[in-house]
């Protein structure tokens, strides 16, 4: 009642139902606790990530007041100004984002998805860019059955997984988009052959606003992840970081079969 999240009620062993009464409690505690702490860190990361573009933004707008002599340089200072109003923006929809994923307010939208042709579609958006970057992309598909699920959500997860594998893929890499049926599951997979993640930060990539070593020095807010696994837990799927056959990253989706029906 004081606040104090990490106390907990005494279970004795016995198993009768004070025990149970006392372990629901303590379980519901764990995870109030472990909420508070996402809330803390979250608006602590919020406040950090916010801070830096609208300082630039301030910075740049009172140079441009008083050193912008030509209808061109205040269009260069407008410009800049919109890409950090922008980049702000993009962070704040895909908080809004996440909010709305785990409040499971989009199963309405479920239907029959063919992971196939999520696969090859995204394929085909993101081969121009890959190609850019001079990046092998391609599919690697194997029969499975339709799944029950939002189509643009699914979309959006493995754009996120595409666009962070290559980001970290160096020229000359591979990165693969895999679909395969395993155990009764059906998996949506991207390899790449990067630099990996830590076996140590693995299952932090997925916090909101998380960034791993290897990616502080690339652009993005720490987001992306945290969208893939709130989407993978609306479907009822898991969402995991191996090591990739050649030595990279491999994030895989592991969807049921029968998927997730709407109530």
């Amino acid at each position: 009642m004081r606040g104090d999240l990490r106390q907990r009620l005494p279970v004795d062993g016995r198993g009768d139902e004070f025990d149970r009464l006392a372990g629901n409690v303590n379980r519901m505690l764990d995870k109030i606790e472990h909420l508070m702490g996402e809330i803390r860190s979250v608006g602590d990361a919020v406040a950090h990530d916010l801070r830096t573009p609208l300082t630039r933004l301030r910075a740049r707008l009172e140079r441009s007041r008083d050193h912008a002599a030509t209808v061109v340089e205040f269009r260069e200072a407008v410009g800049q100004g919109l890409a950090w109003i922008d980049q702000t923006l993009a962070m704040v929809t895909a908080v809004l984002r996440i909010g709305e994923m785990e409040d499971e307010r989009r199963r309405a939208a479920f239907g029959t998805l063919d992971l196939k042709d999520l696969a090859e579609e995204a394929v085909d958006l993101f081969e121009p860019l890959a190609e850019e970057r001079g990046i092998r992309l391609q599919a690697r598909i194997a029969p499975v059955p339709a799944i029950h699920a939002d189509r643009d959500l699914c979309a959006e997860a493995l754009s996120n997984l595409i666009d962070n594998a290559l980001k970290f893929t160096p020229e000359g890499g591979t990165v693969q988009v895999v679909v395969a049926r395993r155990d009764g599951m059906c998996l949506l997979a991207v390899e790449d052959t990067g630099p990996g993640i830590p076996v140590a930060e693995r299952e932090r990539v997925f916090r909101r606003f998380y960034r791993a070593e290897t990616a502080r020095a690339t652009p993005g807010n720490g987001l992306g992840l945290g969208l893939v696994a709130a989407i993978a837990k609306l479907h009822g799927a898991t969402v995991a970081v191996t090591e990739a056959p050649e030595g990279g990253c491999r994030i895989a989706l592991a969807f049921p079969e029968t998927g997730v029906r709407p109530a």
